[in-house]
């Protein structure tokens, strides 16, 4: 079932759950060497919930296309999975803009800029889906081959 994959939908999958994986990470800590805040703690309902979205999305590119025959389910994961995921990206780039604290005190860590990639990476993945037409495994039909049609006599010039 997922021989079908192809690398748009393994890139938006593996993103959305590196994504996930990032959240738990440190993002923004109050001064150097102290322990800093996860994703999950310090982003804003929106940057989370679009954060969140985005992982069910990337997921969703990858298991629609896998199992529905029809090119009109997975061409919509797709094209969501690179809506959600650029929303995304952009949440988190106000989110860095506007930090939770004072900017002076506040430092951005390895978490936001992982998770910004993963976040880039989902969106990446569902915009390349919506690109690629070739399906692997599957055999591609020839197309019968006709002859021009007769040259039309030409008509007597007005």
């Amino acid at each position: 079932m997922f021989k079908r994959l192809r690398f748009a939908e393994k890139l938006a999958a593996l993103s959305a759950g590196a994504l996930f994986g990032f959240l738990f990470l440190d993002w923004f800590g109050m001064t150097p060497g102290s322990r800093g805040v996860s994703g999950w703690n310090s982003l804003g309902w929106l940057a989370l919930a679009l954060c969140v979205l985005a992982i069910v999305a990337g997921l969703a590119v990858a298991v629609v296309f896998a199992t529905y025959e029809s090119p009109v389910l997975p061409v919509f994961a797709a094209v969501m999975a690179t809506t959600i995921g650029g929303l995304a990206v952009l949440a988190l780039l106000v989110q860095v803009v506007f930090q939770p604290g004072d900017d002076a005190t506040t430092t951005v860590m390895s978490g936001w800029w992982l998770g910004l990639i993963a976040a880039a990476g989902v969106a990446r993945g569902g915009f390349l889906s919506m690109h690629e037409e070739h399906l692997p495994g599957v055999a591609v039909k020839d197309v019968e081959v006709r002859p021009a049609p007769p040259a039309s006599p030409t008509l007597p010039a007005a």
